[in-house]
C-alpha cells in the first residue's frame, strides 16, 4: 500500500447512532504542510508509516504514528533520506529503506529489536517495499553482484538464500525479462504482485513465492481491461483479489480504469476474473489498495467536474466518493478528499490526501465503525483539541496535590506555637482558606477546626485538626474539574530550654472525591464526556525555626528552613457520555518540597503586630500524566515524568489578640510561577482555656 501524502493537523470524526467514526489529519512540522508523507496503513488500523521531514537536516525520516497521530522515528541511519513503505498487521514490524549511495538500504524494524538492514543479493543496493501480515516475509528489490537490479523475498530465519545472505532469495522473472516491478504481498505471505516486460509489452501477475526457500515460484497472468497495461499495486491477505488500474479497450477510450481481479471468477472483462469498478462520472480511475478480506477497494476516480475524487469501493454500495461513505454514517465532511491511498483488515478505515481550507495538501484518515454501544455520537472532532482535553482532564492529579499541601501552606504556614499567646495550656481554633493558581485558573478553599495542649512547661505545643478542602476549575469549552473531601492534621512542636530553636513535625492525611466533566469539540456543537475517581494523599513536614535570631528596633528577624515529603493516588476512573469517552488509568505522584525563609516579626503593640515572609521555595515530584484508552479508537499516554520547580513567595500576617483568651488573624500570600497559590488568603480565630 504505497502513497506520497502530506499532512499537518488532525481531525476526529464520529456519526450518529448507528455508526462510530473518524476523521483524522496527522501532523507534520508546524507551518510546513508537505513535510510528512504517508506509505501504508497496518491491517489492525492502529498505525500509519511514512515519513516525517527532519527540521534541521531537511532529510526524510521512517516514521510510524499510532492512531493519536504520535510519531515514532524508526532511528534509520541520520546520513540519507530514509522511507517507511511496509507495515504488518499489527503494526510491530515497519520495512522499508535508506537511500545510501553505495550500500544496501533494505531495512525491517520491529518494535522490540529495532531497526536492521537485510543486506542485498551482493550488490550495494537494496529497498524494501512491502511485508506480511506476521512481519515475517519482505518482498522488494535488491541489486546482484553483477549490479543488476532484480525483486527479492527475504524470509526471516532462511538459510536457503543467496550465499552471502540466506534469508534473502532472488525472485525470477517469469518470462525472462530483465524490466519488472513489483506490487504488495499477500498477508499470509505467499503471494504478491507484479509486472514484466518481455518484448517492451507490459504483462501482470500474481506470482506464488511460498516455494521459494525450494527455488521454485509460480506465477498467473491476470489478463487485462482490453488495453496495453495493467498495473497490479495491492493483494487482499489470502492472495485472492488484486487491485490497481488498467487500461480499457479501443471501445472504452482507452482511458485508465480502477480493477478488481478475483481468483476463479468468470463474470468479468471478456468473461475473465478482471473488473472495472467504474468511476464517479468522470473517465479515469485508479485503485490503490484493497482490504485485507478483499471486499474493499480504495483509490482515486475522476469526477464528471474533471477533479480527483478519494473513492471506496464495496460490492453493496458500487463506488461511493470517501466524502459521501462518511456522510452515510453522519459524518459531515467539508473538505476536498483527493485520494485514498490505503485500508486496513475489513476495510472500515481509510486514508488518503486531502484539501484543507487553506488550499494545503494533508493527511486524512477516515473510518466508520459499527456501534459499539448505545448513543456513540456523530460530528467532528479536533484531535489536537481533543489530546489536550485528556491532558486537562488528568490534570485532576495536580489539583489533588495542590489540595493536599494546602493545610501546610495556608493554615498551617508556621507552627503553632508562633501563634498569638494567649492564657491557658489549652487552644482551639477555627480557620478558613481561599487560595487561586492564576496559570491554571484552579481555585482552592478550605475550612478547619482544631485544638491544642501544651506540655512540659509550655516547651511542647501538640495540635489536631480536622478540615475539609474543595477545588473547582473551569476547563476548555465549558468543562470542569472539581474536588471535595476533607483530612485530618496533626503537629508537635518542641523549643529545647535555653535554645532559640523551635522545631516542628506536621503532618496531614486526605481524601477527595472528584467529578471530571471533559469537554470537546463535535462538529459546531461541544460534547461532554465524564467521569469521577477518588484520591488520596498526605504529606508530613518537618522545620527549624531560629526565634529572635536579630532584632532592629520592634522588629525581630525569624529565619526558619523545612523539608517536606507528599505523596497522592488517584484511582484510574471511566467517562461516560459523549462520542468519544475515554478510560484513565491510576496515577501515584510523589513530591519533595525544601523551603528556606525569614520571617520579620514587627510589634505595633502588646496586643497588635505584623509578620512579613519572604521565602524560596523548591519542589521536585512526580507530574501528572494522562495515560489510557479511548476505547475503539486509540490508546494515549500524555505528561508524565517527573519536575523541578522554583518560586518565591511572600507573606503578611496581621495578629490581633482581643484580651486574654481570644486572638484574630488574617494573612495574605503572593506567589511567583509555582507549585504554591499565586494567591492565597486566610482568616482565623483562635483561644485558650
Amino acid at each position: 500500500m504505497a502513497a506520497a501524502l502530506m499532512a499537518t493537523t488532525a481531525l476526529v470524526a464520529a456519526p450518529k447512532a448507528e455508526a462510530q467514526s473518524r476523521f483524522d489529519r496527522i501532523y507534520g512540522l508546524p507551518n510546513e504542510p508537505s513535510s510528512i508523507l504517508s506509505q501504508a496503513m497496518s491491517g489492525n488500523g492502529a498505525y500509519v508509516v511514512g515519513l516525517l521531514q527532519a527540521s534541521g537536516s531537511g532529510l526524510w525520516r521512517a516514521t510510524r504514528w499510532d492512531s493519536g497521530g504520535n510519531a515514532v522515528d524508526l532511528g534509520a541511519d541520520i546520513g540519507a533520506n530514509s522511507y517507511a513503505t511496509g507495515v504488518s498487521w499489527d503494526g510491530s514490524v515497519v520495512v522499508g529503506y535508506s537511500n545510501f549511495i553505495s550500500m544496501p538500504g533494505a531495512f525491517r524494524w520491529t518494535e522490540d529489536g529495532g531497526l536492521e538492514y537485510i543486506g542485498s543479493l551482493g550488490g550495494n543496493r537494496s529497498m524494501a517495499y512491502d511485508v506480511s501480515n506476521d512481519g515475517r516475509i519482505v518482498v522488494g528489490f535488491a541489486r546482484r553482484g553483477d549490479g543488476t537490479d532484480t525483486r527479492f523475498v527475504w524470509i526471516k530465519d532462511a538459510t536457503t538464500g543467496v550465499v552471502s545472505n540466506p534469508q534473502m532469495h532472488e525472485m525470477l522473472s517469469a518470462t525472462g525479462a530483465i524490466n519488472v516491478t513489483l506490487g504488495g504481498i499477500s498477508g499470509n505471505g505467499r503471494y504478491t504482485t507484479g509486472q514484466e516486460y518481455p518484448g517492451g509489452t507490459p504483462e501482470a501477475y500474481r506470482y506464488d513465492i511460498s516455494g521459494i526457500q525450494g527455488g521454485v515460484v509460480s506465477h498467473v497472468a491476470l489478463g487485462s481491461l482490453g488495453g496495453w497495461e495493467t498495473n497490479p499495486y495491492d493483494i487482499s491477505d489470502d492472495g485472492t483479489v488484486i487491485v490497481g488500474a488498467a487500461e480499457l479497450d479501443a471501445a472504452g477510450g482507452g482511458h485508465l480504469r480502477a480493477f478488481r481481479w478475483v481468483e476463479g471468477a468468470t463474470g468479468g472483462y471478456n468473461g475473465g476474473s478482471m473488473y472495472e469498478l467504474g468511476t464517479l462520472g468522470g473517465d479515469e480511475s485508479a485503485a490503490s489498495a484493497v482490504s485485507g478480506d478483499g471486499r474493499v477497494v480504495v483509490g482515486r476516480s475522476e469526477s464528471a467536474a474533471g477533479d480527483d475524487v478519494a473513492f471506496r469501493w464495496e460490492e453493496d454500495t458500487g463506488m461511493l466518493s470517501v466524502a459521501d461513505w462518511l456522510r452515510r454514517a453522519g459524518v459531515s465532511v467539508d473538505y476536498t478528499l483527493t485520494d485514498a491511498q490505503a485500508t486496513n483488515s475489513d476495510g472500515s478505515l481509510v486514508t488518503g490526501t486531502m484539501l484543507n481550507d487553506d488550499g494545503e495538501w494533508e493527511i486524512y484518515i477516515a473510518r466508520v465503525i459499527a456501534d459499539t454501544g448505545p448513543n456513540p455520537g456523530s460530528g467532528i472532532m479536533n484531535v489536537a483539541e481533543y489530546q489536550s482535553t485528556l491532558y486537562g482532564a488528568a490534570g485532576i492529579a495536580n489539583a489533588g496535590e495542590f489540595l493536599t499541601w494546602l493545610p501546610m501552606n495556608g493554615a498551617h504556614h508556621r507552627p503553632l506555637m508562633l501563634t498569638p499567646d494567649l492564657s491557658g495550656d489549652m487552644c482551639a481554633w477555627a480557620t478558613g482558606d481561599f487560595a487561586h493558581y492564576g496559570q491554571s485558573g484552579a481555585n482552592l478553599a478550605l475550612a478547619e477546626a482544631g485544638g491544642c495542649v501544651d506540655l512540659a512547661g509550655g516547651a511542647v505545643r501538640l495540635g489536631g485538626a480536622v478540615g475539609t478542602t474543595a477545588s473547582w476549575q473551569a476547563l476548555s469549552l465549558g468543562g470542569a474539574a472539581n474536588m471535595v473531601g476533607q483530612y485530618v492534621l496533626g503537629e508537635v512542636d518542641w523549643q529545647p530550654d535555653g535554645t532559640p530553636l523551635l522545631l516542628s513535625v506536621t503532618g496531614m492525611l486526605g481524601g477527595w472525591n472528584a467529578k471530571v466533566d471533559r469537554a470537546y469539540s463535535n462538529g459546531a456543537a461541544t460534547a461532554m464526556s465524564s467521569g469521577q475517581t477518588n484520591a488520596m494523599g498526605g504529606v508530613v513536614r518537618v522545620r527549624a525555626d531560629w526565634l529572635e535570631a536579630a532584632k532592629i528596633g520592634n522588629t525581630s528577624f525569624n529565619p526558619w528552613a523545612s523539608v517536606s515529603f507528599g505523596a497522592l493516588h488517584v484511582d484510574g476512573y471511566s467517562e461516560s457520555g459523549g462520542p468519544f469517552p475515554a478510560r484513565f488509568a491510576a496515577q501515584n505522584l510523589g513530591h519533595t518540597d525544601i523551603r528556606v525563609g525569614v520571617t520579620a516579626v514587627t510589634e505595633f503593640s502588646k496586643d497588635t503586630r505584623l509578620s512579613t515572609t519572604l521565602e524560596l521555595a523548591h519542589r521536585t515530584g512526580t507530574a501528572a500524566s494522562a495515560v489510557g484508552q479511548v476505547d475503539g479508537l486509540f490508546s494515549f499516554s500524555l505528561g508524565g515524568g517527573t519536575y523541578g520547580q522554583t518560586w518565591g513567595r511572600l507573606g503578611l500576617e496581621l495578629d490581633h489578640r482581643v484580651n486574654d483568651a481570644v486572638s484574630l488573624s488574617t494573612s495574605v500570600h503572593l506567589a511567583t510561577n509555582g507549585r504554591d497559590p499565586t494567591v492565597a488568603i486566610s482568616a482565623g480565630i483562635k483561644g485558650a482555656f
